[in-house]
C-alpha cells in the first residue's frame, strides 16, 4: 500500500503588502479543497508560504529606511493573521528567506547547472516589476503588462545566468498534448500550448548583488544572487523534504494539485516542469487556475484605490458568511464581482433563511416535545426513504471538485438543504404531533431530520467549518466528520442543545453615495516637471505602504520646494488616466483663488495612508470617475471643505484650504 500523501499548494504570498481580497479568494478556495479532501479520508498535505525576495520587496524597504527583514516580518504577521482569521487549515507554511528553503533552492540550483542548463550570458530585455519578470512583445498590450497597466515597464541590460527553457519546449508540448500535466480550466491550457507553439526563449534566473543584493548567493558566484521563479517556485518542495529527508519528499511529492491565479499560469505551467524536468523531479499532478476578483465590476488593486481589506467585512458579516459568499458567488475559473449589498442578500437568503430557519425548526420540535432527546427512529415511509436516498451524494462532489468546481459543490450541497427542508414541508411534523396515532411516524420523522442536519453538518464544513463545528455541538456529535460517515444514521442519539440563531438577519443598509470617496493623506516625496509641460508637476506621492505618480497643473503657483515632504488630502480611488503619456493615479484637491488666479491646494497635517472621512462617514469605495467627481458639490466654507453638510476630515483635524466661502473644489 502506498504511503502517498496528497499534497496541495497555494501560490506564495509576495510579502511588498498587506493582504487584501484576492489573496482572500485563494486562501479560501485552497482551504475548501483541502478540508473536502481531508472528509475522502486522503492523508493530506495543505502548504501556503510567503515569497521575501526580490526588487519590490527591497527597494521599498530602502525607501522607507526600513531594514529589509523588518518589512517583510511586518507583512508576514498580518497573512498570518489573516489566515488564522479567516479558519485555515494549513499544514506547512514556507518563508523562503528560512534557511531550509535556501539549502533546498542551492540544491535545487546545482541539479539544473550539472544538467547543463544554467548558463552565464547578456541580455537586454523589457522587464516588469510588477510581475519580477521579462517581458516579450507578444505578452504586452500597448507596450504594457497587461497586469500592471498603471506601470511602465523598465529596460534592462546586465549578465545574468539563463535557465535554457527552449530546450524543453518539445517535451512540454508532448506533456500539455497527453494531458501529463492537467490544466483546469482546459482553456488555459489552450494559452499555454498556445505560447509554447509560438515563441520560447531561454529566461533570466539571477539578478547582480549590486543592483538586487536581497536573495540568496547563486553558487559559486557571490557576485549574482539567485532571482525570483528560480527561488520562489522551488517552495513547492524545499519545504517537504528535498534537501533534508528523502523519505518524507517521496511521500508528499508530487504535487497533486497547485492552486494559482491566471496571472503566474505561463510560470507555473512553463518555467516550473521545465525546471522539475532539469532536476530529474517528477512532474506534479494538476494546475488549478482561478480569475481574479473584482470589486464593484472593477480590476481589485491598490493603485485602484479599491483594495477592500477583507478583516473589515469578517468583522461586519463574520468568517463563515464572508467565506461562503466568497465561495458561492466567484466563479471558479473566471472573475467575479464582490458586492457588499449581494453578500447581504446571500446571507439573509442562503444562510439565515435556509439553513438557519431548517436548524431552528428542527430544534424547536425536539425540545419542546422530547426534551432536547433524539428520538428513536423506528420505521420509514415511501416519501421518507425517498428523502433517506439523497442522503450520499459525495461521487457526484467529488467529480466537481476534481474538475475544480467549487460553486457548482456548495450548489450542490445547498440543493440538499432546500429538499431537507421541502421535505419537513411535505411530511407535516406540526400535524403528526397533534394525532396520537403517528406517534411513532412522528419520531421517525424527526429522527430522520435531526440525522439531515447531522450530514449536513459534514457536507458544509470544508465551506463553513466553524459553523459545521457549532451545529455538531448543537446535536451533539461527537464521530469523526468523515464522508464515511454520510449515509442516514438509524442509531443516532443523544441530547441536543438550546435554540441557536447560526444567522440573526442583516439590515440590508442603503449607503450614502458620498461613502464611494476614498480620501487619504499623500505626502510627496519626489516632485519633477512633467516632460512635455512645464506647467505641470509630476509628484511622487507616498499614501501609505504604496506610492502613487500623480500629474497636476500647478507648476506655475508651487514650487518644488514648496511640495517637498508636505502632506495633502488625496483623492485615491478616481479612476487613473494619462496626461500627455503619463499614467495619473489620483488627485489632489484645490481651486483657483477668484482675486489672485493662483491655484491653491487642500492641506493637512498627518501620516501618510492615514484614512480621511466625510464627516462621519465610513468609506466604502469603489473606481470613482472624474466626470462623477465633478459632479459632486464640495465647497469652500470657513476655509474648510464641504461636501453637501458634511466636512473632509481625519479623525482628529479638518482639511484646510485658504479660500474664500463658496468657492467649488475641483
Amino acid at each position: 500500500m502506498s504511503d502517498k500523501k496528497f499534497y496541495l499548494t497555494t501560490a506564495i504570498a509576495y510579502l511588498n503588502g498587506s493582504p487584501h481580497m484576492g489573496h482572500a479568494l485563494e486562501i479560501i478556495q485552497a482551504d475548501c479543497l483541502a478540508r473536502f479532501y481531508r472528509l475522502i479520508d486522503d492523508d493530506l498535505v495543505f502548504q501556503t508560504g510567503s515569497d521575501e525576495h526580490g526588487v519590490k520587496i527591497y527597494t521599498t524597504a530602502q525607501e522607507k529606511g526600513i531594514d529589509t527583514q523588518e518589512f517583510i516580518d511586518k507583512y508576514y504577521e498580518e497573512f498570518i493573521h489573516l489566515y488564522n482569521t479567516l479558519n485555515i487549515s494549513y499544514d506547512r507554511y514556507c518563508r523562503t528567506t528560512s534557511e531550509l528553503h535556501e539549502k533546498g533552492v542551492i540544491k535545487f540550483w546545482k541539479a539544473m547547472q550539472k544538467n547543463g542548463d544554467l548558463e552565464k550570458a547578456q541580455y537586454q530585455g523589457m522587464y516588469c516589476v510588477g510581475c519580477e519578470s521579462f517581458k516579450t512583445e507578444s505578452e504586452l498590450e500597448n507596450g504594457r503588462c497587461p497586469f500592471h497597466l498603471n506601470r511602465e515597464l523598465i529596460k534592462v541590460e546586465e549578465e545574468n545566468y539563463f535557465f535554457k527553457l527552449t530546450r524543453y519546449k518539445e517535451k512540454l508540448l508532448d506533456i500539455y498534448e497527453n494531458d501529463i500535466i492537467e490544466i483546469i480550466p482546459r482553456r488555459r491550457k489552450a494559452e499555454i500550448v498556445g505560447i509554447l507553439k509560438s515563441e520560447l526563449t531561454d529566461i533570466s534566473f539571477s539578478r547582480l548583488k549590486t543592483k538586487m543584493p536581497w536573495g540568496f548567493e547563486v553558487p559559486g558566484d557571490e557576485e549574482h544572487v539567485i532571482y525570483v521563479w528560480a527561488d520562489a517556485l522551488a517552495n513547492y518542495i524545499t519545504n517537504i523534504g528535498y534537501e533534508y529527508d528523502e523519505h518524507e519528499f517521496n511521500s508528499i511529492w508530487p504535487a497533486d494539485i497547485h492552486l494559482i491565479g491566471k496571472d503566474i499560469v505561463k510560470f507555473h505551467a512553463i518555467y516550473w516542469p521545465a525546471m522539475l524536468l532539469s532536476a530529474g523531479i517528477p512532474l506534479f499532478k494538476k494546475l488549478f487556475v482561478h480569475g481574479f476578483i473584482t470589486i464593484e465590476g472593477s480590476k481589485i488593486g491598490k493603485s485602484l484605490g479599491n483594495a477592500v481589506d477583507p478583516l473589515v467585512l469578517i468583522k461586519e458579516y463574520g468568517v463563515d458568511p464572508f467565506r461562503y459568499y466568497i465561495l458561492k458567488n466567484i466563479p471558479s475559473y473566471d472573475d467575479g464581482s464582490f458586492v457588499e449589498d449581494d453578500l447581504v442578500e446571500t446571507y439573509n437568503t442562503s444562510l439565515a433563511d435556509d439553513l438557519g430557519n431548517l436548524l431552528l425548526r428542527v430544534l424547536t420540535f425536539l425540545i419542546k416535545d422530547f426534551d432536547h432527546k433524539i428520538p428513536k427512529f423506528i420505521s420509514a415511509e415511501e416519501i421518507d426513504q425517498e428523502f433517506i436516498d439523497k442522503f450520499n451524494f459525495v461521487s457526484e462532489l467529488k467529480e466537481s471538485m476534481d474538475n475544480f468546481q467549487i460553486n457548482k459543490v456548495l450548489n450542490r450541497v445547498w440543493e440538499f438543504i432546500k429538499d431537507t427542508n421541502k421535505y419537513i414541508n411535505e411530511v407535516e411534523p406540526w400535524v403528526l404531533r397533534k394525532d396520537e396515532n403517528k406517534n411513532e411516524r412522528y419520531r421517525s420523522v424527526l429522527h430522520i431530520l435531526t440525522d439531515a442536519i447531522r450530514v449536513i453538518s459534514i457536507y458544509i464544513s470544508p465551506f463553513m467549518p466553524s459553523i459545521a463545528d457549532k451545529i455538531k455541538d448543537i446535536i451533539n456529535y461527537q464521530d469523526e466528520c468523515s464522508f464515511k460517515n454520510i449515509d442516514f444514521d438509524p442509531n443516532l442519539s443523544g441530547k441536543v442543545g438550546n435554540k441557536v440563531v447560526l444567522f440573526p438577519k442583516i439590515e440590508l443598509k442603503k449607503a450614502d453615495p458620498m461613502q464611494i470617496f476614498d480620501f487619504k493623506i499623500g505626502k510627496i516625496i519626489d516632485v519633477h516637471f512633467h516632460p512635455e509641460s512645464s506647467k505641470i508637476y509630476v509628484l511622487t506621492v507616498d499614501v501609505g505602504g504604496e506610492e502613487r505618480t500623480i500629474c497636476a497643473k500647478i507648476a506655475k503657483d508651487y514650487t518644488q520646494e514648496d511640495l517637498m515632504n508636505n502632506t495633502y488630502p488625496v483623492l485615491v480611488n478616481i479612476k487613473s488616466r494619462s496626461i500627455l503619456g503619463i499614467e495619473s493615479e489620483g488627485m489632489l484637491l484645490g481651486a483657483k483663488d477668484p482675486q489672485t488666479k493662483r491655484t491653491i491646494i487642500a492641506e493637512i497635517k498627518g501620516v501618510a495612508g492615514e484614512q480621511l472621512y466625510i464627516g462621519d462617514l465610513e468609506p466604502k469605495p469603489r473606481v470613482v470617475s472624474g466626470k462623477k467627481f465633478n459632479k459632486t458639490k464640495m465647497k469652500v466654507k470657513k476655509n474648510k471643505i464641504r461636501i453637501r453638510d458634511k466636512y473632509l476630515k481625519s479623525k482628529k483635524k479638518y482639511v484646510q484650504i485658504d479660500l474664500p466661502d463658496g468657492i467649488r473644489i475641483n
